[in-house]
């Protein structure tokens, strides 16, 4: 009796390496190809919705700021790692090294899916989010100045 094989894995032997090379660099969200031939399906993580507004204290405007650009440099700091990840070389020449080393890379830094994309994303947000309250700061200084000019 045969055990049943899961979904998304083959039972069949590798047919060898493609007569062809791919098109493009393997991506995050493309399934694995072992030396096997047994595929493994790889799932994308969702993408959290994000709202376009938000209220903050202007008494804790400054804190936040203070919050925000740590978090922007820890990111940083984590996107130098998966860029490391990405270019990580197999510790022996095998295929199982070459295969792992390949499915870190498209996983760290492979496009559409990949950890470096999220992170740039995450980036992205930070960045439009300490815009937005170092602008309403800026308008809310403006805005006190001129009402404290005329009380004068």
């Amino acid at each position: 009796m045969t055990e049943p094989v899961p979904p998304g894995l083959s039972a069949q032997p590798s047919p060898g390496p493609p007569p062809w090379s791919p098109e493009r660099p393997l991506q995050a969200s493309d399934p694995t190809v072992l030396t096997t031939g047994q595929v493994v399906p790889r799932q994308m993580m969702p993408v959290a919705a994000t709202g376009d507004a938000f209220s903050i204290d202007l008494a804790a405007a400054p804190r936040a700021l203070e919050d925000l650009y740590a978090a922007r440099e820890e990111l940083q700091l984590v996107r130098l790692d998966a860029v490391r990840l990405g270019r990580v070389e197999p510790g022996t020449a095998d295929e199982v090294s070459r295969d792992a080393a390949t499915v870190l890379g498209a996983v760290a830094t492979g496009g559409q899916g990949s950890l470096l994309q999220a992170i740039d994303g995450g980036l992205a947000r930070i960045g439009s989010l300490i815009d937005a309250l170092e602008t309403e700061l800026a308008d809310y200084r403006a805005a006190e100045q001129e009402n404290s000019g005329r009380m004068a």
